[in-house]
C-alpha cells in the first residue's frame, strides 16, 4: 500500500514514469510535424503555421471538456486510459499516412491525437494530486515540479533524436516509435489498474452505466469530428476554438456564482490568473510557430561549434533548459523563503514576463548576425530558449498547483483544464499573428528581408512582455487580496463548526 505522506508515494513515481513516456512520444512527433507538412505534404509556411497552432490549441481547449467528463461521468483514471489508447492508435495511423503521403489520413491521425490530448490532459494531475494526502500538499507541489522536469527530459530526448532518425526511418518510422512508447503506458495502466483507480475520483471506484458509455461514445465521435473539421478548415476552425475557450471560461464563471463564499473569492483569483496565463502562453505559442519557422529557415547545423543539430530540433532546447533549471529554481524558492521572502505565484508570473522579454529581445538581436552562409549560429537560439524556458518553468508547474488548490475538489479536473484553455487560446492567437512573418515558398532570404520580416516582429514582442510584467505585478496584488479574503472566510467557517461541535 502506498504511503500518501511520503515525499514521492509509489503511485506518484509510476505517474512520473508515465509522464516521461508520454513526453517522448508526443513531443517527438510534434517536432517533426512542421517540416512534415512543409516538405512532405507541400503546405505553405502560412498554412503550416496555422496547422501547428491548431494542433497545439485543439487538445488544450478540449481538455476542459475532458476534465468535466472525467469529473462527472467516467472518472480520471478511465479518461487517461481511454485517452492513451487513442494516442497509441493516432500515432500508428499517422505513420501509415506518412508512408504514402495520405493527407486526409494524416489529418485524421492528428485529430485523434488532439482528441486524446483533450480527454486525458488534466486527469494525470488529479491522479498525482490524489496520490498525496491532504496534509502532504508541500510534497505535492514538489512532485508537480519533478513531474514537469521529467516530462521535459522525455521531450528533449525525442526532440533532439527524432529529426536525425528521419534519415534512417523516414517520418513514418518515428511515428511508429511514438506509438510504441504510448503502448508502454498502457502496460503500466493494466499492471497497476487497481492502484490507479484508488487514486482516481469516486467514479473510478464504481461501475459506469451503459447509458453513460453510449453518451460518451456519441460525444467522443462528435468531438473527433469537430477536431477533424478544424484541421481541414483552418480559417474558420480558429473561430470555433475561440468560441469553445470562451464557453469554458463562462462555465467557470457560472460555477463561481454557485460556490461557497470562501471559494468565490479564491476562484475569482483563478479567473484573473487565467487572463495572465493567456497572455504568457502567447509567448509559449511563438516558440512553436514564429520562432520555429525562423530557426528552420536560418539556424545553423552546429551547436557550440561541435555538436550536430538539425534546425527543427531547436525545440529540444526548451525541455533541455527546463530539465536543467528545475532543481535550481526549487533551490532559489527555498532560499528566498529562508530569507523571509515568499513571492506570490502571480508575482512569479511577472518575473516570467521579464524573462520572456529578454528572450525575444535576444531573438531580435540575432537577426543582425547572419553569417556568410546565410545562417545564424545555433547558439543564439540556445540562449533564447534559456530565458524563455526559465519563464515557462516558473509558470508551468506552479500554475497548475495554484489552480488545483484554489477550487473545490469536484471542479479540480475542469479547473486544471482552464489552464489548458489559456494555452489553447493563446496558441491559436500566436499562430494567427505569426502568419505575418510567413514567407512564400522558395523565397531567397536576404539581410533586408530578414530584418524587414523578423527583426521588428521579435522586438515588438519583447516590448509587450515588459508591459505585461508591470500589469501582472498590479494584478498580483488584487489576486492576493482575493485569496486572503477567501482564507479568512474559511477560518471563520471552520471556527463556527468547531464551536458547534462543542
Amino acid at each position: 500500500m502506498q504511503d500518501a505522506n511520503a515525499r514521492f508515494p509509489f503511485m506518484a513515481r509510476i505517474l512520473i514514469l508515465r509522464q516521461f513516456l508520454w513526453g517522448a512520444a508526443f513531443y517527438g512527433t510534434y517536432v517533426l510535424l512542421t517540416k512534415f507538412f512543409l516538405e512532405e505534404l507541400n503546405y505553405s509556411e502560412a498554412d503550416t503555421i496555422m496547422m501547428m497552432g491548431a494542433f497545439g490549441a485543439v487538445g488544450p481547449v478540449f481538455s476542459a471538456v475532458g476534465g468535466f467528463v472525467a469529473d462527472r461521468y467516467i472518472g480520471s483514471f478511465r479518461a487517461v486510459y481511454i485517452g492513451y489508447t487513442t494516442y497509441t492508435i493516432g500515432f500508428f495511423l499517422l505513420g501509415l499516412g506518412a508512408s504514402d503521403l495520405n493527407v486526409p489520413l494524416s489529418i485524421f491521425s492528428i485529430a485523434l491525437i488532439g482528441y486524446a490530448r483533450g480527454l486525458s490532459a488534466t486527469s494525470p494531475t488529479v491522479l498525482l494530486g490524489n496520490s498525496y494526502s491532504e496534509t502532504n500538499r508541500e510534497a505535492f507541489q514538489q512532485g508537480l515540479t519533478v513531474n514537469y522536469s521529467i516530462n521535459n527530459l522525455g521531450s528533449f530526448s525525442s526532440k533532439y533524436l527524432f529529426p536525425f532518425l528521419v534519415a534512417f526511418l523516414a517520418y513514418q518510422g518515428n511515428f511508429y516509435i511514438a506509438s510504441g512508447l504510448m503502448s508502454l503506458t498502457l502496460v503500466l495502466f493494466v499492471i497497476f489498474r487497481k492502484q490507479f483507480a484508488a487514486v482516481g475520483n469516486d467514479i473510478d471506484r464504481r461501475p459506469v452505466d451503459l447509458k453513460t458509455w453510449v453518451c460518451f461514445v456519441v460525444g467522443s465521435a462528435a468531438m473527433l469530428g469537430l477536431v477533424f473539421w478544424v484541421f481541414s478548415n483552418l480559417d474558420a476552425g480558429k473561430y470555433l476554438l475561440y468560441a469553445l475557450g470562451a464557453c469554458a471560461i463562462m462555465y467557470f464563471i457560472y460555477e463561481i456564482t454557485r460556490a461557497t463564499a470562501a471559494y468565490k473569492y479564491k476562484m475569482c483569483g483563478v479567473l484573473i490568473t487565467i487572463f495572465i496565463l493567456i497572455v504568457f502562453y502567447f509567448y509559449y505559442g511563438q516558440m512553436l510557430t514564429s520562432m520555429n519557422i525562423y530557426a528552420i529557415n536560418l539556424m545553423g547545423d552546429q551547436l557550440l561549434g561541435f555538436i550536430p543539430i538539425r534546425p527543427e530540433s531547436n525545440a529540444a532546447f526548451n525541455p533541455l533548459w527546463c530539465f536543467i533549471l528545475g532543481a535550481p529554481v526549487i533551490y532559489i524558492y527555498a532560499w528566498l523563503e529562508r530569507k523571509g521572502f515568499s513571492p506570490t505565484i502571480p508575482t512569479k508570473f511577472a518575473a516570467a514576463f521579464v524573462f520572456s522579454a529578454m528572450a525575444f529581445a535576444l531573438l531580435g538581436l540575432s537577426t543582425h548576425f547572419v553569417g556568410d552562409d546565410g545562417k545564424i549560429s545555433a547558439d543564439w537560439i540556445l540562449w533564447v530558449h534559456f530565458f524563455q524556458s526559465l519563464a515557462e518553468l516558473i509558470v508551468g508547474a506552479l500554475g497548475v498547483g495554484f489552480i488545483f488548490e484554489m477550487v473545490p475538489r469536484y471542479l479540480s479536473a475542469f479547473a486544471i483544464g482552464l489552464r489548458s484553455v489559456a494555452l489553447s487560446l493563446s496558441g491559436i492567437l500566436a499562430a494567427v499573428i505569426s502568419t505575418r512573418i510567413a514567407l512564400p515558398k522558395d523565397q531567397v532570404l536576404t539581410q533586408e528581408i530578414i530584418e524587414g520580416v523578423y527583426t521588428s516582429y521579435f522586438y515588438n514582442l519583447a516590448i509587450l512582455a515588459v508591459v505585461m510584467a508591470f500589469v501582472t505585478l498590479l494584478l498580483s496584488k488584487v489576486i492576493a487580496k482575493l485569496i486572503r479574503k477567501g482564507e479568512e472566510l474559511e477560518q471563520q467557517t471552520s471556527g463556527k463548526d468547531v464551536a458547534t461541535d462543542h
